[in-house]
């Protein structure tokens, strides 16, 4: 049977090469009318998780919002650049992207990100030391990376279907799932398709992260998802998270330190059916038949997050 897939766009808007052995169906996602309609994203799940009470003041009540912060500024920025390696790796050739300036590329949508934060917010939020500490981290990452990519990523029977492809999912009446993958990588011996989170961590995750049935549902609920919307079977879906670390911790061999931690989550029927089911869960306590907000005081979670949320030493939340 002939295999024919709708090709991504890669950063310049030109159509990703992808294998001809590979079915997927068409899918674009669908405008959201906010007259009627609610958009639940990955991360509104996690915070809800997390702690129900500041969802609902932050995405219910829009009392507070989250503040700009340096981490997220990188991240934005790292991802993009990363993202841009592989495009041109996948594309083009991993010698062609081994030409490209990456690191202008990463240094331009660091400062671009920061000065579009800085003009919405009208502060400041980091100096110039810092920008510079998380520059030089940023820097470190790409170039180990790049010295080091066959570990991770080869173009020899692996095709780059997508950056950033978006999900798209009608979860309950009027109430959508919508997020994007960062990236997914098709296995052409094995079949199978490999979906990549990207995430960036200080010094990487610890079992603690590892075990955060939350976290790891974002790329369950992926799978899943991808499977229904795109029509590949979910059984050929392998999931992973990249950690891009900052810093590297004393008892790394200091020869070789790792900026990039790998992490392959279970994800069989199971664990699937556990993070639709919370995810469901959360659905069911937040909105009505109509898929309008349930309006009702939510629980406090108090736990060491407390810490660094907004509402932390405020009257929108009194702890106890």
């Amino acid at each position: 049977m002939a295999k024919k897939i709708q090709p991504s766009m890669d950063f310049n808007g030109n159509p990703i090469r992808t294998s001809a052995k590979l079915i997927l169906n068409k899918f674009t996602p669908k405008e959201i009318d906010y007259s009627y309609q609610k958009n639940v994203s990955f991360s509104q799940f996690q915070l809800y998780s997390q702690c129900p009470h500041r969802w609902y003041t932050q995405y219910v009540e829009r009392k507070i919002s989250t503040p700009p912060n340096i981490n997220m500024t990188f991240g934005t920025a790292i991802h993009h650049a990363f993202q841009h390696y592989l495009t041109v790796g996948y594309n083009q050739s991993f010698a062609a992207a081994d030409k490209e300036d990456i690191l202008g590329i990463f240094q331009t949508k660091f400062v671009d990100e920061y000065q579009t934060q800085y003009t919405k917010n009208g502060s400041h939020f980091s100096t110039a030391a810092e920008m510079r500490e998380f520059y030089e981290d940023g820097a470190a990452i790409l170039n180990w990376f790049k010295k080091r990519r066959r570990v991770y990523f080869t173009n020899k029977k692996h095709k780059l279907v997508g950056i950033e492809m978006p999900i798209q999912k009608e979860i309950s009446k009027n109430v959508l799932f919508q997020g994007f993958i960062d990236l997914i990588i098709y296995d052409e011996l094995m079949d199978k398709i490999i979906i990549y989170d990207i995430k960036t961590s200080t010094k990487g995750w610890n079992d603690w992260n590892k075990k955060d049935e939350t976290k790891i549902s974002q790329v369950l609920l992926y799978k899943q998802f991808f499977s229904e919307l795109y029509g590949f079977p979910v059984d050929n879906i392998d999931v992973e998270f990249l950690i891009l670390k900052r810093k590297i911790t004393p008892n790394e061999f200091i020869e070789f330190p790792k900026r990039i931690q790998e992490f392959k989550p279970a994800s069989g029927k199971n664990k699937l059916k556990t993070s639709r089911d919370n995810l469901n869960e959360f659905v069911k306590n937040c909105f009505d038949n109509d898929g309008k907000y349930i309006m009702k005081e939510h629980n406090k979670n108090i736990t060491k997050l407390c810490d660094w949320c907004p509402l932390n030493n405020t009257s929108l939340c009194v702890k106890g």
